[in-house]
């Protein structure tokens, strides 16, 4: 049912220029969209109506009759659709890329923000931030990025400003419109000498780079309009963003703290002013037929008022939209739109803001400060900013010969890490990094090292486990050394540690599985997740695996459940490559013939990684059935109902085994003595047979211990904690990096401020202890071991792996790094899909850090057909998410061809990186995922680990990529032959 748009004729304009947002907030509370006489349009002012028109040009066009904007500027890309928009994009976007960027800008910015720092400096106390710091400085940016050398950066910012305020004349002021045409004729005049300038004299700007496309040339018109529209939107977001931001800041003293604390939040900072105050806060968009939005009526023809401002302070999505926090949860704002026309000068604006010119403006005027006897001034609504910043200082920092902080060359602890898994192999690589002169060991109860990795990671997921070559460089190359077999706690106590070491790093981990709360959870028959996949993994310390019924219950969701569930229903053909315990494998699984899978949550809110459940929907002879749960409709908008979509659609062939799913269930008790688990749903009892119950519900420490540390890491100066033992049973493995890197900080803080001492000798060898060289012994003798088809068979018990750590006979292959591995024997291709530029600047980075060890090659995915994959290469796909979980603009037309039905892509071998924003819960990586899909589906093997990177997170996307590939790149490499 829908309804004609209400009017809302209360609206005027000079109260939308004074403060929007009580209008917005009273307008999304009478529905989001309305006929606003005043504007002689509609506003959409919802967040929800105005993510839907962003999506969908066809239905809502940028390519509105009677605009205001090519009136005051031309018509530019901004308002066209596709596929004329997307040539103009494709034209304007090489000088924007973040390589370029990063290559090329950023000294430019570096260079600019010290000169404008420098003149505001010396204008002295109660200088505008804004017109003696953001505009000039945004102004001379975007003059030299353009290449109009022939102007001065104060007629920018004259252009600028009279051009915006043309495109926002809402009231048909005929004096703006006037200032408006003088500086679209001065724009014109200034670019006629300029491009004849730059067809003799080419450099890196964009003027010259339009007049070098290979395969387009732009029409003269259009080159005039677009790079009008650059000069409007390319000089006042940015001077607006930091001017806001900066406000923001010193308004808010708690939150510039915070930074000072932590200098990584400056990209929060940014971001949350964005949505804060957007600095593009209106842009019209025109209904191509009848329509309706958010249940309103919508005529053909309508024109639409697209509200940033009010939806990204929409409070279905933010409830305390109006406050300014920095450390908020990451949800998507609007401020640079989405859909095909995102904005192609993020890039430029997050790099000239967040990373150079906010942190040195408060990193050089200490003691920065809104003036007392001037005050801040903020208007607009299409576009809105600070008008005014009068801002005092006490000092101005001379940054000239300061040196760099890190790495602590001249700083040597001698630093103990107690545990060889993931956490304290990546603390131990954090501390390598920032101290390279120091003595760093790693301490194991265990003989072999990589805990987690080795015995609780699933053995068909060999990807996974590659990590251990990262750890494997530590030892072999980076001065780590590893102690294995030396159990703290039994002989030698934490004490005993330190008073040998500077600083001591517990990361033991949390072991035992947490117990079902429910009564009957103590049964013989209920065994922990993690004890069945130790089993799996032949821990030594584990008794014989117990014969299984027919009817297992698994409860819990999560990706150890899927695991579990896999490695009991897979046929033996699916375990090839693999370093399963086979003998207890076949006790596990002989008689199962049905394993109900049960969770507490919905599907789209399990927590359970969709590409693995994908993978349970591929295996042969296991049929899935799925109870519980509405057909989802909306296929691509929520990677876990979609996950559960292919399951229910999987045809297993000859049934072997069923796997039942159950959502919405939570476990009331267990009676294995009478066959049954009960639990209770909305709809009531529900009771399920069951031989054995696998608990899949967290784990805990040894003896139900909680984490011992606050947030951290520092139990007192020189101890503390890393990984599971620090947070708790929650993150995965590349989580564990990221914590490093932070306690990696706070132990060099500790030696900086001198509560930390350094030259401590450390302990002498222990009574059996094994080294790295023994660890390799080990690892010889169980591949010499392997069963056909195996990647190892794990030595069953302490006795035979310290055996094999002695055995000198026992012949070492030569250590291989990644880099000596990426030969012409491993020619590698990175395929980039990407909306805003992120992907190709990681694969940029991917290219440049492998690229001289061997033939490394990158392509963009929107010109690049399925046909030119090459068999004889490695492809690595590193891929964006676009819009609402949809694959990138560009990649659509591969993603369809693929997805034709045509193509056999057997024997291609690719791995994939996604990368998307984890504040997208139901679609976060499902762009690289529809592309995955789709590889698979026309017969191509993907290998390795599937990786991810969250934009919201700390550790930067390219970083983050080239550790992954190194490491799923190590899994393709030859295995060496060992022989005695």
């Amino acid at each position: 049912m829908s309804i004609e748009a209400p009017i809302a004729d209360w609206v005027s304009i000079p109260d939308l220029y004074d403060d929007p947002f009580p209008i917005y907030d009273r307008l999304r509370a009478e529905g989001g969209v309305h006929w606003v006489p005043a504007v002689g349009r509609y506003l959409i002012t919802s967040y929800r109506a105005v993510h839907e028109t962003e999506l969908d040009q066809e239905l809502f066009s940028a390519d509105e009759q009677g605009s205001l904007q090519i009136r005051a500027m031309g018509h530019s890309m901004l308002r066209r659709d596709d596929p004329e928009h997307y040539l103009e994009r494709r034209a304007w976007q090489p000088v924007l890329r973040p390589g370029v960027v990063k290559r090329t800008w950023t000294s430019v910015f570096e260079r600019n923000a010290r000169r404008y720092l420098d003149e505001m400096a010396e204008k002295g106390q109660d200088a505008d931030l804004i017109w003696d710091f953001a505009a000039p400085y945004a102004a001379e940016n975007l003059r030299e990025i353009i290449g109009l050398h022939n102007v001065s950066q104060q007629d920018m910012q004259r252009w600028s400003q009279t051009m915006i305020d043309a495109t926002g004349n809402y009231a048909d002021d005929p004096e703006v419109w006037a200032k408006g045409k003088r500086s679209f004729d001065e724009v014109d005049d200034a670019l006629d000498e300029m491009l004849r300038w730059h067809a003799t004299h080419p450099d890196h700007s964009l003027l010259s780079q339009l007049l070098r496309i290979p395969d387009y040339e732009m029409p003269i018109d259009r080159i005039r309009a677009n790079v009008k529209m650059t000069i409007g939107g390319g000089l006042n977001e940015p001077r607006d963003a930091l001017g806001v931001a900066a406000w923001a800041l010193l308004t808010h003293p708690e939150q510039r703290a915070a930074i000072a604390a932590d200098p990584s939040l400056w990209q929060a900072a940014f971001d949350e002013s964005l949505r804060w105050i957007a600095p593009i806060g209106l842009y019209s968009r025109q209904v191509t037929r009848d329509a309706v939005l958010e249940g309103v009526r919508l005529p053909a023809g309508a024109r639409l008022g697209i509200c940033i401002l009010s939806a990204n302070r929409d409070e279905s999505l933010w409830p305390d939209g109006e406050r300014f926090d920095i450390q908020r949860e990451v949800k998507p704002h609007l401020a640079f739109g989405k859909g095909v026309h995102v904005c192609l000068g993020a890039w430029v604006a997050r790099a000239q803001v967040a990373d150079i010119g906010l942190p040195m403006l408060f990193r050089r005027l200490e003691g920065l400060r809104v003036s007392a006897t001037r005050p801040a001034e903020v208007g607009g609504w299409v576009f809105r900013g600070m008008l005014a910043l009068p801002v005092s200082w006490d000092t101005v920092r001379d940054e000239s010969a300061e040196p760099e902080r890190a790495p602590v060359e001249g700083a040597a602890p001698r630093i103990a890490v107690v545990g060889a898994g993931p956490a304290g192999c990546f603390t131990a690589q954090a501390l390598r990094r920032t101290f390279p002169s120091a003595g760093i060991e790693v301490f194991d109860r265990m003989p072999t090292p990589y805990g987690l990795v080795r015995y609780g990671v699933a053995a068909d997921h060999q990807g996974t486990k590659s990590v251990a070559h990262q750890f494997a460089r530590l030892f072999a190359h980076e001065g780590v050394r590893l102690r294995g077999n030396v159990d703290i706690g039994a002989g030698l106590t934490v004490d005993d540690l330190r008073a040998a070491y500077d600083a001591v790093v517990l990361a033991t981990g949390m072991h035992a599985d947490a117990r079902l709360p429910v009564p009957g959870a103590d049964h013989p028959r209920v065994h922990g997740a993690g004890r069945i996949t130790r089993l799996l993994n032949a821990h030594p310390d584990e008794p014989a695996a117990p014969e299984l019924g027919e009817d297992i219950v698994i409860v819990g969701h999560g990706n150890v459940a899927v695991d579990i569930v896999r490695m009991l229903t897979r046929d033996p053909h699916g375990l090839v490559g693999s370093d399963v315990a086979d003998d207890a494998r076949e006790r596990l699984n002989a008689r199962i013939r049905t394993v109900h899978m049960v969770g507490r949550s919905a599907p789209e809110r399990a927590k359970f990684d969709p590409v693995m459940v994908r993978e349970l929907a591929g295996l042969d002879g296991v049929r899935h059935v799925v109870h519980g749960v509405d057909r989802p409709s909306d296929s691509g908008k929520d990677a876990r109902l979609d996950a559960v979509r292919a399951l229910a659609d999987a045809d297993p062939g000859i049934e072997r085994v069923r796997v039942e799913w159950w959502f919405g269930l939570a476990p009331t008790s267990v009676d294995l003595d009478a066959g049954r688990v009960v639990f209770e749903s909305a709809r009531g009892e529900v009771v399920l047979a069951a031989d054995d119950v696998i608990t899949a519900v967290g784990f805990a420490g040894v003896g139900g211990a909680d984490p011992m540390a606050p947030e951290d890491g520092r139990l007192a100066a020189g101890l503390y904690t890393a990984g599971w033992l620090r947070r708790g049973p929650r993150g995965t493995i590349p989580d564990q990096r990221i914590d490093a890197r932070g306690l990696a900080r706070t132990i060099a803080d500790d030696i900086a401020g001198g509560r930390v001492g350094t030259g401590a000798e450390g302990l002498p060898v222990q009574a059996g202890e094994v080294d790295f060289d023994g660890w390799r012994r080990i690892d010889v003798r169980e591949r010499l071991g392997a069963a056909p088809g195996r990647e190892r068979a794990k030595l069953r018990t302490r006795a035979a792996q310290l055996e094999a750590a002695g055995d000198t006979q026992l012949l070492l292959p030569t250590e291989k790094t990644v880099e000596t591995r990426l030969g012409a024997d491993l020619p590698v291709s990175i395929l980039f899909a990407t909306e805003s530029g992120g992907a190709e600047l990681v694969a940029e980075e991917l290219r440049r850090a492998l690229g001289e060890a061997g033939d490394v090659r990158v392509f963009d995915l929107g010109a690049t057909t399925p046909e030119q994959l090459d068999r004889e290469r490695v492809h690595v796909l590193v891929c964006s998410t676009y819009g609402d979980g949809e694959v990138p603009t560009s990649a659509r037309p591969f993603h369809a061809s693929l997805r034709g039905g045509t193509h056999d892509l057997g024997g291609l071998r690719y791995a994939v990186f996604g990368m998307g924003d984890r504040s997208y819960t139901r679609t976060y990586s499902r762009g690289s995922e529809m592309i995955d899909e789709a590889l698979a589906a026309c017969g191509a093997e993907r290998f390795g680990e599937y990786g991810r990177h969250d934009a919201g997170g700390p550790l930067p996307a390219a970083e983050a990529a080239l550790e992954w590939l190194q490491g799923v790149l190590a899994e393709l490499a030859e295995p060496v032959s060992v022989h005695r």
